[in-house]
């Protein structure tokens, strides 16, 4: 099974290109008109850009404060891969994850930031420890392809604990 969020990156990108194009509409409209003397003849022109400029600036850093990833996850094969990169302003960190079906341990979820990020946590055997994977943040995903990837995890863990138990 794969598993693939590559819609998200299109759509951040073209959220970030309509929140340029707005915000440099209503800066250029704030200085070149007098609109904002009809609505509140008391406050500057300043207070109107400091308050659009922080609004534009929140729309461009959401997905790097909910950590949104590009996610492509397969279970095909003899190994599970994860490929991972961070969708936002300042992220270049590409991930690729091979992990050997015959290794992988267990997949735990941890929730952060008020609920709001959704972090999936790999265990992998190396000799006789485990490793742990850095989290894969899920924010992004649609709830049914996060669903099938837990569920494929999951049926995974059984088939490990099964083997465990007879060998």
């Amino acid at each position: 099974m794969i598993v693939q969020n590559r819609h998200l990156h299109t759509l951040t990108w073209f959220i970030h290109l309509v929140s340029t194009i707005i915000f440099v509409l209503l800066v250029f409209s704030i200085y070149l008109t007098r609109f904002y003397e009809y609505l509140t003849p008391n406050l500057s022109r300043d207070y109107y850009t400091v308050f659009f400029s922080i609004i534009y600036i929140v729309v461009l850093f959401y997905p790097n404060i909910l950590k949104y990833h590009y996610i492509y996850y397969s279970d095909e094969g003899d190994n599970l891969v994860f490929k991972i990169y961070p969708i936002g302003f300042f992220t270049s960190k590409k991930l690729t994850y091979h992990i050997p079906k015959r290794d992988f341990i267990k997949a735990e979820i941890r929730q952060s930031f008020f609920r709001l990020r959704t972090a999936l946590i790999i265990f992998q055997k190396v000799g006789k420890r485990a490793a742990k994977y850095p989290p894969i943040y899920l924010n992004g995903m649609p709830k049914e392809d996060r669903r099938k990837i837990l569920l494929s995890l999951s049926r995974l863990m059984a088939e490990v604990a099964s083997v465990s138990k007879q060998g």
